[in-house]
């Protein structure tokens, strides 16, 4: 039942006439977890919180950086390093007392990522790179767990209900069903060059957060079995449907593990480094190289690298950077792929994160 606070605090939803008790107690017996506390993460959460969800779990590794804050709006200046998990989880019981939040400052990987997907209700892919995406859907999928995916590009962003139970028992689309393969290195513009303007994401995340309580009431949407392009530019908002192919299931965890992107921190990376067990290949413009560089590393901008692997040495490890991490994981799942290359490493946070635990004399920009 609900309490008198919740029945309180909940009292204008529950005038809706489609709403009502039933749907209330719904959403106080679900359990949530949200990948990434970051954009996506910061417009979706709050209102989970508010309109009760009764438990709410999120995974986010990160530290508040002042450039999250034109677009991470539950975060202050005065928070910048500490863990967005954390303090997202004191903002959402500060908001709702009457909820439970647990917050956990891990990565989501093929290490935990069962533990965390098989005793929710739904996941939020708040996430912002092809690997991650790839590994909720296919740990969703085989533990039969709906999540709500959403992404951004420069003024627009797309959203989808995948893997979820509908009313007739099939199951909508899975992301692998949207998007079967992760797109080429080429295809996938500079990771810190496009941009965006903090309402994006914000607005997408609410979505996500609006189809997430949608679901868990029993409402029907059509982001549930299609996949929804929203246009800030001229406030378009257009549906595709999307078919649910016939081997989901069984196309999950593909046999090879070329796309599987090894990651390791800075401070394992400069021990390799001192040791003259590994080299470093930078993958940024020319331009950003300037601004700020290790000594000794090898720069090959990440267009040019398909055509220069013949320079690659292939007897030490490779430690693969960009500014934060994401560009050089494309150049990795590209040469491993394509090039068969088996002695890579994306070091986590790139440059900025070298700057910041390792040199603080190279410049952050």
């Amino acid at each position: 039942m609900l309490t008198p606070s919740e029945l309180s605090r909940y009292q204008k939803q529950l005038k809706l006439p489609e709403w009502g008790i039933e749907k209330q107690l719904a959403l106080k017996a679900s359990h949530v977890l949200v990948v990434g506390a970051g954009g996506l993460g910061v417009g979706a959460l709050p209102y989970l919180a508010a309109a009760g969800i009764g438990q709410i779990s999120i995974v986010d590794p990160d530290a508040v950086d002042l450039s999250n804050l034109g677009r991470q709006v539950i975060y202050s200046s005065s928070e910048v390093g500490q863990s967005k998990s954390k303090l997202a989880q004191k903002y959402l019981k500060d908001l709702n007392p009457d909820i439970s939040v647990q917050s956990f400052q891990v990565k989501l990987t093929h290490e935990n990522a069962v533990e965390f997907i098989q005793k929710v209700d739904l996941v939020l892919d708040c996430t912002d790179n092809f690997t991650s995406r790839y590994l909720i859907n296919d740990y969703c999928v085989s533990l039969d767990k709906p999540f709500v995916y959403a992404a951004i590009h420069a003024w627009e962003g797309l959203l989808s209900v995948c893997n979820a139970l509908l009313a007739n028992g099939t199951r909508t689309a899975t992301y692998r069903c949207l998007f079967p393969e992760s797109p080429n290195m080429s295809e996938i513009p500079n990771c810190d060059e496009v941009g965006v303007l903090g309402f994006i994401p914000g607005i997408m995340g609410l979505l996500q957060a609006k189809e997430a309580i949608f679901y868990l009431a029993g409402f029907s949407s059509p982001a549930q079995g299609a996949l929804l392009r929203w246009d800030a530019r001229d406030m378009s908002m257009k549906h595709f449907k999307v078919d649910r192919e016939a081997n989901a299931a069984e196309s999950i965890f593909p046999k090879t593990n070329l796309d599987v992107v090894r990651e390791i921190q800075v401070d394992e990376a400069q021990a390799l480094l001192q040791q003259n067990a590994a080299y470093i290949l930078d993958v940024r413009e020319m331009d950003e190289f300037a601004i700020a560089s290790i000594p000794d590393t090898l720069q090959i901008p990440m267009h040019k690298v398909p055509h220069n692997t013949a320079n690659l040495p292939v007897h030490k490890k490779c430690l693969v950077m960009c500014h934060h991490g994401m560009r050089s994981a494309h150049v990795i799942r590209f040469l491993q792929q394509e090039k068969g290359f088996t002695n890579l490493y994306n070091v986590m946070g790139g440059i900025d994160a070298w700057s910041l635990k390792i040199d603080p004399s190279i410049p952050r920009y």
